[in-house]
């Protein structure tokens, strides 16, 4: 797995020009880059090139080829503009001199308003009494092949328990396949300390950003990207920050899937504070196929 020191270095990438980044990878066990790592470098990139009273909060990102993870990854910044209450950047992420993620970013000065929010929804089950995601794979693996732990640890992307803590009352419906309601979630916590400054927290929150998220639209059909029976890959990725981020304490990600069709599953998710205080949003449309292995032959 990893470190918190490699987690932190990757995600807080090496500033080499004042609007050129490269960035590092970490493996997960994926057949490429994290999705999450991209955007969450992206933000990063693009955060420390605004003026310091300025915090992000919008991005939206088009996810275009898949990343080598073996290979640094570039980030190039361009200042589209600097406003007195918004500054926009566009960073792409580069390999091999073309690129595999495109994204805009805007930034804007925190004023005071009008304020309202969804609450969370109240059967939304409490994280006390649930054991972390780690324990209860290490303990569904015991009862399954291992080629199919195998697979349940790389497809549910599991992180060290000691850096982030995730917790999700739906885990189970992993191993029982069946056709659920298209909505989920899962409580989380990185335990090392952040510090204060905003750009990581909200580097990190943009890293979770991704995790499930796609696997939302896929709950009400019966199959899960284990299986083997099914091949997905994100498209794009919006993300909105509502408030002040604090990923020390714990959090829940609320997903849901409003839609499914044409070979695409639409989802949102909403960030949420152990107080209840709506955070971030985000949205994704993801491409997900069932595996025609008939026509694979051919």
């Amino acid at each position: 797995m990893f470190t918190w020191d490699e987690l932190k270095n990757s995600l807080h990438v090496e500033q080499i020009d004042r609007y050129l980044f490269k960035g590092a990878s970490i493996h997960l066990g994926l057949k490429r880059v994290f999705g999450g790592q991209v955007l969450a470098q992206c933000l990063n990139a693009g955060y420390r090139s605004v003026d310091e009273d300025k915090v992000p909060h919008s991005l939206h990102g088009y996810f275009l080829r898949p990343g080598d993870q073996d290979k640094p990854i570039i980030y190039e910044v361009d200042p589209i503009r600097n406003g007195r209450s918004f500054s926009t950047r566009r960073v792409v992420a580069r390999q091999n001199g073309e690129a595999i993620f495109n994204s805009s970013i805007s930034f804007h000065r925190i004023e005071d308003g009008p304020s309202h929010q969804f609450d969370l929804p109240e059967d939304v089950p409490s994280r006390d009494g649930i054991k972390s995601d780690n324990q209860r794979v290490d303990e569904l693996a015991e009862t399954v092949s291992e080629e199919v732990a195998r697979k349940i640890r790389s497809n549910y992307l599991i992180f060290p328990e000691d850096i982030i803590e995730l917790r999700s009352p739906f885990l189970g419906d992993l191993l029982n396949p069946g056709k659920y309601e298209p909505k989920h979630g899962f409580w989380f916590k990185v335990h090392p300390d952040v510090g204060d400054d905003p750009v990581m927290h909200m580097t990190l929150l943009a890293y979770i950003s991704d995790k499930a998220l796609m696997s939302t639209g896929i709950r009400p059909h019966g199959e899960g990207f284990f299986t083997g029976k099914m091949m997905g890959a994100s498209l794009d990725h919006a993300m909105w920050f509502h408030g002040n981020v604090n990923v020390n304490d714990w959090n829940y990600y609320y997903l849901d899937s409003p839609r499914s069709g044409r070979a695409r599953t639409f989802n949102r998710g909403s960030f949420y504070s152990d107080a209840g205080r709506l955070i971030a949003s985000t949205a994704q449309e993801g491409l997900f196929r069932f595996i025609d292995n008939d026509r694979k032959k051919t």
